[in-house]
């Protein structure tokens, strides 16, 4: 998830942002779609059309949330606020657009929210259960427990940034959407969503610059990446 976003300077074991802007465009362009067919069902209250919205996006709701609240405990909470709010709203819904970019709209407003109360907690990451138990191999294991203490203290530095600036960050630079796309999402200018996104990117270069500790796990990371790459 982090990989597109960091870069190695060899000189100096470092962790170094490298986020590269997509081209603007001038234009929010939403992807339309029919209305779903389960519509109907959710606003006249029907339980089998709801189960049916949750299930297709249900993975949507819960990969925007992680990317931008991070690894928590409160994520099924979050996930659950996020469809309970949908539910509440779909009498408002008019369709100017697809239904996946209205409800990921809301997960952002939900995120946002979440992260300026300040009671975001974060998950510790299980240390190494033996390979035999899981039946994986020990390298591939240390591997994901290594990305996943990578991406606590990320996003343990990301708590330091203010939510709106964060956000437009982690939309822009992992969810790869466009300015427009991010403004669109977070009821914003481009021009506003272009200085968060650039706030935002030189604040956490700076935290990180400053993590020795950090800089030398994402070190350790990316070599072992690039070694695997090369067999």
């Amino acid at each position: 998830m982090w990989a597109r976003l960091f870069s190695t300077n060899h000189r100096k074991p470092a962790l170094y942002l490298t986020m590269r802007a997509n081209p603007y465009r001038s234009k929010f362009d939403p992807e339309m779609e029919p209305a779903p067919s389960w519509l109907a069902g959710c606003l006249d209250g029907k339980a089998e059309a709801i189960a049916a919205m949750f299930k297709e996006h249900l993975h949507t709701v819960e990969r925007v949330l992680f990317r931008l609240v991070g690894p928590t405990p409160d994520l099924p909470d979050l996930v659950q606020t996020v469809f309970a709010e949908t539910i509440r709203s779909l009498p408002r819904y008019r369709g100017e657009a697809s239904f996946k970019t209205w409800l990921t709209k809301i997960a952002v407003y939900t995120a946002q929210h979440h992260l300026r109360a300040g009671r975001v907690r974060r998950l510790v990451p299980l240390e190494a259960v033996p390979s035999e138990r899981l039946g994986v191999h020990q390298q591939d294991l240390d591997r994901d427990i290594d990305e996943r203490r990578l991406s606590v203290r990320l996003h343990s530095l990301l708590d330091q940034i203010s939510p709106k600036n964060r956000i437009a960050l982690l939309l822009f630079g992992v969810e790869g959407r466009s300015a427009a796309e991010v403004a669109a999402l977070m009821g914003a200018s481009e021009v506003a969503t272009r200085s968060r996104v650039f706030l935002a990117r030189r604040e956490l270069r700076a935290l990180i610059e400053a993590d020795e500790e950090l800089s030398a796990m994402a070190d350790a990371l990316l070599n072992r990446r690039a070694r695997r790459e090369q067999t």
